[in-house]
């Protein structure tokens, strides 16, 4: 790496005891936990003995990325690695619902598969199927956001929020039973309301309250972008936002900050946002309101100018993901491109634009970068469960692991069964795991 890298990292990759030692025993103490296991035979009777394997097959931690290039490629080939790519790292696929480019036209949704194409916009029903096919959690992203609304809305504030409700419900109507995070709100600290009219002064939490109807099983995120490393303590801004959405009744699931390393963040804000004790600070601030944290939108970047860009993505990317994976306010991570050459407002396979930042894990090749794998290697080996045990009825019958989807194989005198059981965080004293 050159000098303008190291000087971007310098706080971030120096060597900190303080900042190892969180990540160390963070990760031991709010990823892992002690799981005790009660086996039923598939006749339903109590299994006496037997030996055990257990391996993790799904995080209950969201390793996510956005899935905008689902069938995005001018070739089949291209589709197709994508979807491997992709399935063969996260757990989670954001779904895009921008609302200008849902409906472009008033009362003419593009939801099914086939609609007319919008580039980086491929329709929900196809990635709600791609998510059915990889196990992958879906997250719907976003319900109102002051950018990306449509010319035909609405100029007066009230008409357009009676508009925006049908929007949510005929969202729910579809989705509702599939879709249970969405980013509810996006962005309104960049929300400029002399600019932007249609929009009521207080339109946050009427949102919140109109998707608390609409969604009431789903969890309402509000995501910011820029404002989220503004560390003032109790006075914090995005502190401040989601305290009054509290103090208005709304039902917040979570708060999403947005981790992009544009060009105008690279200046003097790098010293705060690739800082950890600042990480650690505002993560600590934000976790007294009692909402998991997301970083749900991340951009590491790997510029040509930074004379190995490569390695400085693989470095900063694999220490970013321990510190978040560390603290026990945060409940997910979501990568934002996942290939070179697809970023907004560029032209698809170029280096111009946003595609100059090369914040993808592959290239446009598919070929991966390597922050792609030091990610696998986090997720896929070092944050892994798989251990045996012998199991003896009415003892411990204890594996320590990480949270989340198991399958389990177990040998008796009787044969070899199998099943699978959740092991979540705060399990009751013995989860019962039916086997067939």
């Amino acid at each position: 790496m050159n000098d303008l890298a190291k000087n971007y990292s310098r706080f971030l990759l120096a060597p900190d005891e303080e900042t190892d030692f969180k990540i160390k025993y963070g990760t031991e103490m709010y990823r892992k936990g002690f799981c005790r296991l009660g086996l039923v035979a598939p006749d339903r009777s109590l299994v006496q003995n037997a030996q055990v394997r257990v391996k993790l097959k799904k995080h209950a931690f969201r390793f996510g990325c956005n899935a905008f290039m689902l069938g995005q490629f001018p070739e089949k080939e291209q589709n197709e690695k994508y979807e491997e790519v992709f399935a063969s790292l996260f757990n989670e696929a954001v779904i895009p619902f921008y609302w200008s480019d849902l409906e472009p036209e008033d009362g003419k949704c593009r939801f099914e598969s086939g609609s007319v194409p919008i580039y980086r916009r491929p329709p929900p029903d196809d990635l709600l199927a791609f998510c059915r096919r990889n196990n992958l959690t879906p997250k719907g992203h976003p319900l109102c956001w002051h950018s990306f609304l449509p010319g035909w809305t609405p100029n007066d504030p009230e008409r357009f929020m009676q508009r925006l409700q049908r929007r949510l419900r005929e969202l729910s109507a579809r989705y509702g039973d599939e879709i249970f995070l969405w980013d509810c709100v996006n962005e309104a600290q960049a929300h400029q309301p002399l600019l932007h009219q249609r929009l009521s002064h207080d339109y946050v939490e009427r949102v919140f309250h109109m998707a608390d109807t609409l969604f009431p099983a789903a969890r309402l995120i509000y995501n910011d972008n820029n404002h989220w490393w503004d560390y003032l303590g109790d006075y914090s801004p995005v502190y401040l936002l989601v305290q009054r959405l509290l103090e208005k009744g709304c039902r917040v699931g979570g708060l999403g900050l947005q981790y992009h390393m544009m060009a105008k963040y690279m200046g003097a804000p790098s010293d705060k946002f690739m800082n950890p004790r600042l990480i650690y600070g505002v993560l600590d601030q934000y976790a007294r309101l009692q909402l998991p944290v997301n970083f749900s939108e991340v951009s590491v970047i790997s510029r040509r100018d930074l004379g190995n860009g490569d390695l400085f993505q693989e470095l900063v990317t694999e220490r970013l993901y321990r510190i978040w994976f560390s603290h026990p306010a945060v409940e997910g991570v979501t990568w934002w491109n996942l290939v070179d050459g697809t970023a907004a407002y560029a032209p698809m396979g170029s280096e111009e634009g946003e595609n100059s930042l090369r914040a993808g894990l592959v290239n446009y090749d598919f070929s991966e970068k390597p922050a792609f794998k030091v990610l696998k290697r986090l997720i896929k080996e070092e944050w892994q469960t798989d251990t045996t045990f012998d199991y003896v009825l009415y003892e411990k019958n204890m594996f320590q692991g990480f949270y989340g989807d198991y399958d389990i194989e177990v040998r008796t005198d009787a044969g070899v069964f199998t099943g699978e059981f959740h092991f979540p965080k705060s399990p009751a004293e013995d989860i019962p795991v039916i086997l067939k």
